[in-house]
């Protein structure tokens, strides 16, 4: 795939200038494989052709084309290949799951599919790990080995908020429900 950009200079030309000048006659014989996106982006064999004088092969279609690994996708392409919406795809940028938007190549978003969705387990786990430490402690209290259990002690031990130490606290007694982060 090329984009306009690539084609003018690999034509020597500013964008601007192949714009201009030879993107009307380009544009009425070759379209873009991705039409209605802001970045065209067309078959390399084809603009090959083009400029060669030679005739213009097929354009390839989704049945005849097979994705290569370094296909760059963009967000919606990204958020089809795994499952999901744009909006995921640009989180799963920013969050580190993918490398920095705003193109992927098909390789990156394959393995990241092939990972699944792990967004959130070091939280579930880090939560239940916390609610039986505190389980912990109340065994230890109730013995009479330790003093009562604060919501301080649970913030200070594990860096978390009021809310979070009262729903551990809630969660180590018994009277919690479903632990989350």
């Amino acid at each position: 795939m090329k984009s306009e950009s690539e084609v003018a200079d690999e034509q020597g030309m500013a964008l601007t200038t192949w714009r201009r000048n030879e993107a009307p006659a380009f544009r009425n014989v070759l379209q873009p494989v991705n039409p209605g996106e802001r970045l065209k982006l067309y078959d390399a064999a084809q603009v090959a052709a083009y400029y060669a004088g030679e005739p213009i092969p097929p354009a390839p279609t989704e049945k005849t084309a097979k994705p290569h690994p370094d296909d760059q996708l963009n967000d919606r392409e990204a958020a089809a290949v795994l499952g999901v919406t744009a909006a995921t795809v640009r989180g799963y940028a920013a969050d580190g799951y993918l490398p920095p938007g705003p193109r992927w190549s098909r390789r990156d978003v394959e393995a990241r599919r092939k990972a699944g969705d792990q967004r959130g387990a070091d939280r579930r786990d880090t939560a239940q790990q916390r609610v039986d430490e505190v389980r912990q402690w109340l065994d230890a209290a109730e013995r009479g080995e330790r003093g009562k259990v604060t919501i301080n002690d649970i913030r200070q031990r594990f860096g978390v908020s009021e809310r979070t130490a009262l729903r551990t606290l809630a969660q180590a007694r018994g009277t919690g429900t479903e632990t989350t982060a």
